[in-house]
């Protein structure tokens, strides 16, 4: 509980908590002095002998300051995962089974992370009747409404005043945003709905309990109109600080369709005022002041803290150059940038943005018509819809630069072009050796315009900018930026381990000391996995105990299973599905090895090289960059399946040298592929584009 000044209500509260039934194992309480000036830190002095009470001090202004400070105090005492940490307020009065009812709540539904109890008023005066059936309860008061059954609740309803969240969420770095909430007069609202939405698109799941209560001491002046009215504009700026930016098309900083809303109240309003319906013309006031709030924060709130950068591609599926899009956003993110992601829908995009969102990394879906990307067929009416409908949502992301990744010839150019018409500057990614592609005089027109606001372009290999400048060095100006900057892993987390081999061949049913072969990524045609089951079973008249992990999934995973039947080495390939614990499954190889007909360049070799794996792949472009000179894996030739089999043979034939080039893939993936050196030259490279 933080509190400020909390005099006038604290002494009912605290003598509740003296009341309090102890839940099994017990309880403790934390207040956060946040500054009072009115004698309440005497007050809770006064109480220590009395209450399993620890107070605490937290000199910056802020609800939610308070609460994180107790938060770090709170974790560094031993606890379980699965403990509850529960919020209140100083004016919140609990009912004597409380504690116990909470704790009955969290052990019955141990696959939910957050809870929110119900919450009843303590009128100091009783309101006017007529009151309160126009205004929100919840959003005024924090109260809960008595038909609020038990059971999955929307997040947004799991109000402060008594509310439950695993410790786990708070031990994995969760905090509240000190932006919103308590500071002053005219604060944002929105605090804890804030943090329980974040917690929500993160996948953690919220939970009613009607039995854990506490009443709401409503004192005399919170009833008033002007205190009501002033609610609903905090609720307002609150809400435009929730709100993801690129969901709406825009006028002036907001949504086109508040505007009209607000038009709509203020006409509304009028016709109450001349009927003289005094409910009407509240209720219209309400939501005037609430849309009033969210302008103001719109247009006089506090100031970005740094540039806006919109990550976007033409992407259809969840790859290496969609998991660097992410990665961008962490890169840059030390620089002082907001990275947002901007995707089209494609299948699991909705469990990686859910993933993302731990992070606080914002995945936003865009997909404004393909009029390069496309057939033929309607292009040009796609190119008028993208020129008329999509500015609007671009420029509702509120960007200072779109960055374009492109993953084959021309895929991304539609979402170049708009941004140099929305008058946005770009950088682009190219993120694989694609061959030119066959420019008409009609596309030839809008490249030369969308290249005018390129600022910068850099690929992840030297190969990938080969092949893009054979493409598009008419259209790149003078000043453009070029660079090469590769993949990036985390050398921290991609390691060796023995612990983590031994348990992961256990998990796949893999003998300890058997030979391992592996590959991880998509299950398509470019990565060719059905080459690599030849090579394998060829592999396979030579070293009778090796096993196949084909890591991934992907459109080819049906045929693969009937090929490898046909072959006689299904019982020795392990289908994995997709892998999102990669560090997991890495070090239990033995070799990695992509038969890949091309790659941008190749992100899973060099997490197998920062595992002390030895990495083998096609002479590709892509490829051939990463492995050309190292000593930490080596190239096959990418049509001579004898010649791979050869050369894959004598690798699993000689453990030394498996060993030695394990080592020094390690080194490398230190030297050149670390997060902190990729990611610095990511932050070089946007360094004065804007």
């Amino acid at each position: 509980m933080a509190t400020r000044d909390g005099l006038g209500t604290l002494p009912k509260v605290l003598d509740a908590y003296c009341r309090l039934m102890p839940p099994a194992g017990g309880w403790r309480l934390l207040i956060i002095d946040n500054g009072s000036r009115d004698g309440t830190a005497e007050l809770l002095a006064s109480y220590a002998s009395r209450l399993p009470l620890r107070c605490l001090h937290e000199a910056r202004a802020g609800k939610n300051h308070a609460l994180n400070r107790a938060l770090d105090d709170a974790l560094a005492a031993q606890g379980e995962d699965q403990d509850l940490f529960i919020f209140t307020d100083d004016d919140a009065v609990p009912a004597p089974d409380w504690l116990r009812q909470w704790q009955a709540c969290g052990d019955a539904h141990p696959d939910h992370d957050v809870f929110g109890g119900a919450i009843a008023p303590d009128w100091a005066e009783a309101p006017p009747a007529w009151l309160l059936p126009l205004i929100p309860t919840g959003l005024t008061y924090g109260l809960t409404s008595p038909a609020l059954p038990d059971g999955p609740v929307f997040p947004g309803l799991v109000w402060g005043a008594n509310m439950a969240v695993r410790r786990a969420i708070f031990s994995a770095g969760h905090r509240f945003d000190t932006c919103t909430g308590p500071n002053g007069a005219d604060y944002a609202m929105g605090s804890e709905t804030e943090f329980t939405r974040r917690l929500a698109a993160a996948g953690h799941q919220a939970w009613f309990c009607r039995a854990p209560q506490v009443a709401h001491q409503i004192r005399t002046h919170q009833v008033r109109i002007d205190y009501i009215l002033r609610k609903a504009w905090r609720f307002g700026r609150g809400k435009y600080r929730q709100e993801r930016p690129g969901r709406f098309a825009e006028w002036f900083g907001v949504p086109r369709w508040m505007l009209m809303r607000y038009a709509l109240e203020l006409a509304a309003w009028a016709g109450a005022a001349l009927k003289g319906d005094v409910g009407r013309k509240f209720r219209h006031r309400w939501e005037l002041a609430f849309l009033s709030g969210y302008f103001h924060e719109a247009w006089h709130g506090a100031p970005r803290s740094g540039p806006t950068v919109l990550v976007t591609s033409y992407s259809g599926e969840l790859g290496g150059m969609e998991l660097r899009m992410a990665q961008e956003v962490r890169y840059l993110r030390p620089a002082g940038y907001t990275g947002v992601l901007a995707l089209r829908q494609f299948e699991g995009l909705d469990s990686w943005s859910q993933r993302l969102a731990r992070e606080q990394i914002t995945v936003a879906q865009f997909g404004p018509p393909p009029f390069f990307e496309g057939p033929w067929r309607w292009r040009q009416l796609r190119y008028w819809r993208a020129r008329w409908l999509a500015p609007a949502r671009l420029r509702a992301f509120r960007a200072d630069l779109v960055h374009v990744a492109l993953c084959w010839t021309h895929y991304g150019a539609s979402m170049l072009w708009l941004a140099r018409h929305c008058g946005l500057p770009a950088v682009i990614s190219v993120h694989n050796a694609f061959p030119p592609p066959g420019f008409t005089p009609w596309h030839d027109k809008l490249l030369r315009q969308a290249f005018c606001g390129v600022r910068g372009i850099y690929a992840v290999s030297e190969s990938a900018m080969r092949h893009f400048m054979a493409a598009y060095q008419p259209y790149i100006l003078a000043s453009t930026r070029l660079a090469v900057i590769p993949n990036g892993v985390d050398v921290d987390l991609f390691k060796p381990s023995l612990a983590t081999r031994m348990q992961t061949r256990q998990r796949l049913n893999l003998p300890q000391h058997a030979l391992v072969m592996g590959a991880v990524g998509r299950l398509s045609e470019q990565k060719r996995p059905q080459l690599l089951l030849v090579l394998f079973a060829q592999l396979r008249r030579r070293f009778q105990g090796l096993y196949l992990v084909l890591a991934g999934s992907g459109p080819l995973e049906a045929d693969l299973r009937a090929q490898a039947e046909q072959l006689q080495v299904l019982p020795w390939v392990i289908f994995t599905g997709f892998v999102d614990a990669v560090h997991e499954l890495m070090p239990a190889l033995d070799a990695h090895v992509l038969m890949s007909r091309n790659e941008g360049f190749g992100i899973a070799t060099i997490e197998a090289m920062a595992c002390g794996v030895p990495a083998v792949a096609t002479d590709v472009p892509g490829s051939a960059d990463i492995l050309r000179g190292s000593r930490g894996g080596l190239l096959v030739p990418a049509d001579d399946v004898p010649a791979a089999v050869m050369l894959v043979g004598e690798l699993l034939a000689d453990s030394e040298r498996r060993a030695d080039m394990g080592w020094h893939g390690r080194k490398e993936a230190q030297q050149r592929y670390s997060h902190a050196v990729v990611g610095q030259q990511v932050r070089d490279f946007y360094r004065g584009l804007l």
